[in-house]
C-alpha cells in the first residue's frame, strides 16, 4: 500500500475517534448501575473516586450521586491533607475536578459544607490556591 494511502487511512481513523459521536455519553446499564451502587461504599481515597468515575460516570445520578457526594465530602472533611493527591490526579484528568466540585452539593449536610469553606480559605497549601477556591465556591453554592 502506498505511505500517502495508509497517512489518509490513519487520519480519518483519527478524525473518527476524536468525532463528538464517538464519544457519545455512555449508557448505564441496569448492572453498571447496580456494580456503582456497590462502589458507593468503596470511595475511601481519590484514586477510588476517580476510578469510580470514569468506570460508572454513566451512572452519576439519584442515590448514587448522593453517594459519591459524600465519599467526596468525606475526603476533604476527614482527610484534607490527602488534596495534594487531588490536585495530582487532577493534573492527569482534568474532567475529575468537575466533578468533585458537583458533588459539594445541597444534597451534603451544611455543617460538612461549612467545614470545606473553612478549610479550602484557611487551611490551603499554597500551590493549590485555585482548587480551594473553586472547592470553596461549590461549597458555598451547595449551600444556597
Amino acid at each position: 500500500m502506498h505511505k500517502a494511502t495508509l497517512k489518509m487511512g490513519a487520519a480519518l481513523l483519527l478524525c473518527a475517534f476524536l468525532s463528538p459521536a464517538a464519544h457519545a455519553k455512555k449508557k448505564c446499564t441496569r448492572a453498571d448501575a447496580d456494580a456503582a451502587q456497590a462502589m458507593i461504599d468503596h470511595l475511601g481515597s481519590w484514586e477510588k473516586i476517580d476510578q469510580g468515575r470514569r468506570r460508572y460516570g454513566q451512572c452519576d445520578d439519584g442515590s448514587i450521586s448522593d453517594g459519591i457526594s459524600e465519599a467526596v465530602a468525606r475526603r476533604l472533611v476527614d482527610n484534607w491533607d490527602t488534596l495534594p493527591t487531588l490536585a495530582n490526579l487532577i493534573k492527569k484528568d482534568r474532567a475529575l475536578k468537575p466533578f468533585v466540585t458537583r458533588h459539594l452539593n445541597e444534597t451534603l449536610n451544611s455543617e460538612d459544607l461549612e467545614k470545606i469553606q473553612v478549610l479550602a480559605t484557611s487551611s490551603c497549601l499554597p500551590g493549590l490556591k485555585k482548587l480551594c477556591a473553586d472547592l470553596n465556591r461549590a461549597a458555598t453554592e451547595g449551600l444556597r
